[in-house]
């Protein structure tokens, strides 16, 4: 760019011939030559707004196409963010004579489609009769959130649960299949099983995972794809389990004690045949841990 000087030989020595003032034309020069620095920013300026406005509205042209393609596309029905590759998978235990302890039984979990829901009120009120720990309203509201999709109900259902929310006849409600652990003695060993739960879990399987005691501490063993056809055996015997628990509550009660525990072990082998304390609990239904109080 050529700049123009602001007091040009030429016309100072014309506008002293004619008695003018030079210092107009300095004047003169230096606004001109601010206008046009002016106009240059100016110009610059609004081809940047241009480009800053052509990506926005690029922009704006993506995200309105996404936002059509996904509301034109069908759900898929997963819990959002889980693979189906779950392996619900896990081996037997078994005591030293092969009578189970702990196993797995198929069952079924419960969830919601929202936008295939009917009648979504109805089938919260029928909800709430068949599980009472559910609240109707509540439930409802959950049905017919916009922002919701997919709601889990129940992770496991009995036979009879099954059928009744099936007799509901909402097309929303939605059956997936599980494999719940199941301890067929109740309290027998339970402190000893520790107990499982589930872990990650999408629509058509649940990861069964150890969270207390033998469970726990073997995970890897009964969860080994190379074993799960082979029980985990323990040395217990489920007999004198079962006797040694007898005995001991009734010395426990005898006592008027608040606790008892008692082991019988192989002093050749020293292997643990029996190991019983008390009070106990049933890992079918484990209790949730106190979240205030003293210890007992």
């Amino acid at each position: 760019m050529i700049r123009t000087p602001l007091r040009p030989l030429a016309r100072v020595l014309r506008a002293r011939e004619v008695g003018e003032n030079p210092d107009l034309i300095e004047r003169e020069n230096r606004r001109l030559r601010l206008e046009a620095a002016r106009d240059q920013a100016r110009s610059r300026a609004e081809g940047r707004l241009v480009v800053l406005s052509l990506i926005f509205v690029c922009a704006l042209v993506v995200l309105s196409a996404r936002m059509g393609l996904l509301a034109a596309t069908e759900p898929v029905a997963l819990s959002p963010g889980i693979s189906e590759d779950i392996s619900s998978a896990r081996a037997d235990i078994v005591d030293r004579h092969g009578r189970v302890l702990a196993t797995n039984l198929a069952t079924h979990a419960l969830y919601a489609e929202t936008r295939r829901m009917v009648a979504p009120e109805q089938a919260a009120r029928e909800l709430a009769r068949i599980f009472p720990d559910i609240d109707a309203e509540r439930m409802a509201a959950r049905f017919t959130d916009p922002n919701r999709r997919f709601i889990w109900i129940r992770t496991r259902l009995s036979p009879e649960q099954k059928q009744a929310v099936r007799d509901i006849g909402e097309p929303g409600l939605m059956f997936g299949p599980r494999e719940m652990r199941v301890y067929p003695n109740g309290r027998m060993a339970a402190h000893i099983m520790g107990g499982a739960s589930f872990g990650q879990q999408g629509v058509r399987a649940a990861e069964v995972i150890g969270v207390a005691g033998i469970e726990l501490f073997f995970e890897d063993r009964l969860r080994d794809p190379d074993q799960i056809d082979q029980p985990l055996e323990l040395s217990l015997d489920l007999t004198v389990q079962a006797t040694v628990t007898e005995v001991l509550e009734g010395g426990k009660k005898m006592l008027n004690a608040r606790g008892a525990t008692a082991v019988l072990m192989d002093v050749h082998t020293g292997e643990v045949i029996s190991l019983v304390s008390l009070p106990d609990f049933d890992p079918n239904n484990r209790p949730a841990p106190p979240t205030e109080g003293e210890p007992a």
